[in-house]
């Protein structure tokens, strides 16, 4: 199967689901034909957006273009030559099978020699679902090892996503280099003015070539006709490319895999590798990638906690807070309307994962000038959503947690909060309060846009937050394991500490109608 010219990928148009090779993907992309394409997983989008821009943007700046609706004619013919240029005179490289271990094969590197990978080459994946990186999931997101060991298109997706976004996993298991640190993550961050494919292959590609000229300038280190293609050249495991001889849009590959053919379908080998393909470890994921933020205070590449995309961590990428935007999320001055944020992450940890993480938060046009045009207004509205986040975790810990550890208590004179199990409880009973305010936020902010007054832009996000909390702390009153002789008394209390909590902290919005609930 030759992506160049074998219609492997299902692509759905206005006119129906049809098959194209690579090159007609991306000519469909660049003309904005293409509603969905049906054979990808949400969790391997964003993945394929970063490979096929990382490839358009690569041949087009070798042909001193920029624009990215091109026939796919002209996508083959470029992707050839760039092949070429690395050292494959041959389509194998984008072969998703090649029989000869010693010649690339698509996302593939080859090996040095036919003993090397007899001995080296052992059974890693019969399903391209259990080669993908949300196998290390463990089912919670996508149940593995069940997809057709046949799929083509399958395992073209799984390579990517694996090749893309995989991190260190154990002795021998390396990760990509755009990641601070083996147990970092790879979040993609990025603006999209539409919701179609097109939309976003066409900004980001325009995001990579403005970008471009600063990647080829200290301090970094690329050549403006470095490696790109990092799966043609021969690994052994045991060697590792530097940066100064790679292209800024080089794409990467962290692992060594050869799919054969059986007789129930495709399998694939994997081999250990003792060093990572790319020696950039000091530069701890800072390497000029357009969908990747970097943290100011560590100049490494955003890490998403285990907490996951939070509305404060959304918050500090929409303004800056904290993070660098990445090129990607810059809005072209010529663009008008509406826009996304859109933001993925599978997160991480040593070993572990904690989940692929998405979000996309609808940024309306009359915010585009106030949010991207800088001044007093923009810095107005960062203070407000400071003060919109710092009201949310005022209430669920100064007021909510402390009426719930009481209701439990009984309602003693002085509550205890290092109680283990009723610590545990009072966790789960206060977490839906923040699943019901996290999706409310931005809708409140970008409601605030036309108000002046401080006061009265915050009056109705605390009263939203206010209504949620107590609506929190009455669910847990009606469930409550309570003593039956202790019931008023522990509710009483609770109640009571909640109000006076908020007239403590938010005394000049809480009116007479608030006493009770």
């Amino acid at each position: 199967m030759n992506l160049l010219v074998d219609p492997v990928f299902r692509v759905r148009t206005s006119e129906g689901i049809g098959r194209h090779d690579l090159p007609h993907l991306m000519a469909l992309l660049g003309e904005d034909k293409v509603e969905c394409l049906p054979g990808l997983q949400r969790h391997q989008e964003d993945a394929f957006n970063v490979f096929i821009c990382y490839l358009a943007g690569a041949v087009l700046v070798r042909a001193g273009a920029t624009e990215p609706r091109q026939t796919a004619d002209y996508w083959r013919e470029g992707i050839r030559v760039l092949t070429r240029e690395e050292g494959c005179d041959d389509d194998s490289a984008w072969t998703l099978v090649v029989e000869d271990p010693t010649r690339p094969a698509f996302m593939q590197p080859p090996a040095p020699d036919l003993a090397t990978f007899r001995r080296d080459y052992k059974p890693k994946a019969s399903t391209p679902d259990a080669l993908d990186v949300m196998q290390t999931a463990k089912n919670h997101d996508v149940k593995s090892a069940r997809a057709d060991p046949g799929d083509l298109e399958a395992w073209i997706y799984a390579l990517v996503s694996l090749q893309t976004t995989i991190g260190f996993l154990g002795a021998g298991n390396q990760g990509i280099s755009r990641m601070n640190g083996g147990f970092g993550s790879r979040p993609i961050v990025g603006w999209q003015d539409g919701r179609r494919s097109g939309h976003r292959f066409k900004h980001s590609i325009e995001a990579l070539t403005a970008q471009r000229s600063t990647l080829l300038e200290p301090p970094h280190y690329y050549l403006p006709h470095g490696k790109a293609l990092l799966w043609v050249d021969p690994w052994d495991g045991t060697t590792s490319l530097s940066l100064d001889s790679l292209d800024p849009f080089y794409i990467e590959i962290a692992r060594r895999i050869r799919l054969i053919c059986q007789h129930t379908g495709l399998i694939a080998l994997g081999a250990s590798c003792a060093k990572t393909r790319i020696a950039a470890k000091e530069q701890s994921g800072n390497l000029g990638d357009p969908w990747i933020p970097i943290n100011i205070k560590t100049n490494g590449a955003l890490t998403v906690p285990e907490s996951g995309l939070t509305p404060s961590m959304l918050r500090d990428l929409i303004f800056g807070d904290g993070n660098l935007k990445p090129a990607a999320m810059q809005i072209p001055s010529s663009t008008t309307g509406s826009g996304w944020l859109n933001v993925s992450v599978l997160v991480r940890g040593q070993g572990t994962t904690d989940g692929f993480r998405e979000a996309s938060i609808r940024i309306p046009e009359r915010a585009r000038p106030i949010l991207f045009g800088g001044g007093q207004r923009r810095d107005q509205l960062a203070k407000l959503s400071k003060q919109g986040l710092d009201a949310a975790a005022t209430i669920q810990f100064k007021a909510l947690r402390p009426a719930l550890f009481s209701l439990m208590e009984g309602g003693p004179e002085s509550i205890v909060l290092d109680k283990t199990e009723i610590a545990k409880w009072v966790d789960n009973v206060v977490h839906p309060f923040g699943l019901n305010w996290n999706p409310l936020y931005f809708d409140w902010l970008w409601s605030t846009l036309s108000e002046t007054d401080e006061d009265a832009a915050l009056r109705p996000w605390f009263e939203q937050l206010r209504e949620l909390a107590q609506d929190t702390l009455n669910r847990a009153m009606a469930r409550a394991p309570l003593h039956g002789g202790r019931s008023y008394r522990a509710k009483t209390k609770a109640q009571g500490m909640f109000i006076g909590s908020l007239y403590k902290h938010f005394s000049k919005y809480m009116e007479v109608n608030h006493d009770h609930p």
